[in-house]
């Protein structure tokens, strides 16, 4: 029965390490979010004074959006542009 605990263990101590491969791929991520964030904003204008944080929150409040985002993430990954533009102009604005 104390093998159950440390197997457990383990498993758990095991999983950041298999993500935190590559130093890069934090990295990497952080910058798609970025030109994400920075092509949905030439689509849906936000107010002046709302910080990118509120604007991507206000975005990802719908639900299509989210699979949009994530389409355009996906897209991204693969460096397929047509399906990136294409899940890019799918995202619906907020009112603002």
């Amino acid at each position: 029965m104390k093998a159950v605990p440390i197997l457990c263990l383990l498993a758990c101590l095991s999983v950041p390490a298999a993500y935190a491969s590559s130093p890069m791929q934090g990295l990497q991520f952080e910058q798609q979010k970025l030109q994400v964030m920075k092509d949905v904003k030439k689509t849906c204008t936000p107010d002046a004074k709302m910080s990118d944080d509120a604007f991507g929150n206000k975005i990802l409040s719908n639900e299509d959006n989210k699979r949009h985002v994530r389409d355009a993430t996906l897209a991204l990954e693969r460096n397929n542009q047509k399906n990136y533009w294409d899940a890019i102009g799918q995202i619906q604005c907020p009112d603002m």
